[in-house]
C-alpha cells in the first residue's frame, strides 16, 4: 500500500504544468479527458460530470483537475473511468 502512494506523489510530481488547470474553465476540446485529482477518477464527453470537471471551481482552495489526451494516458497515470451514468 505504501508503494502505491509513493507512486502516485511522484507522478504528481511529475505532471508538467501546461497539464493543470490555473483558474479556467476547459472546454472539450482543450480537455478530451479530465481527471479529478483528489479521487483519480476521470470523466469522458458524455459523462454525468464531465461538464462540472471542465468549469472551475471558485470554492475550492486549490484546482483538483487534470487534464489528459486519451483515456490511455489517464489510466497510466493510475486514474480509473468513472461509474457515473452517461448523459441522454
Amino acid at each position: 500500500m505504501r508503494i502505491a502512494r509513493w507512486i502516485r506523489l511522484v507522478l504528481v510530481l511529475a505532471i508538467p504544468l501546461s497539464s493543470v488547470a490555473f483558474g479556467k474553465d476547459y472546454t472539450s476540446d482543450e480537455c478530451p479527458v479530465v481527471g479529478n485529482t483528489e479521487t483519480y477518477i476521470y470523466h469522458v464527453p458524455g459523462d454525468r460530470n464531465y461538464r462540472q470537471m471542465l468549469q472551475e471551481n471558485e470554492n475550492k482552495k486549490k484546482d483538483n483537475r487534470r487534464c489528459f489526451e486519451s483515456r490511455l494516458e489517464a489510466e497510466k497515470a493510475g486514474y480509473r473511468k468513472s461509474h457515473a451514468i452517461k448523459v441522454k
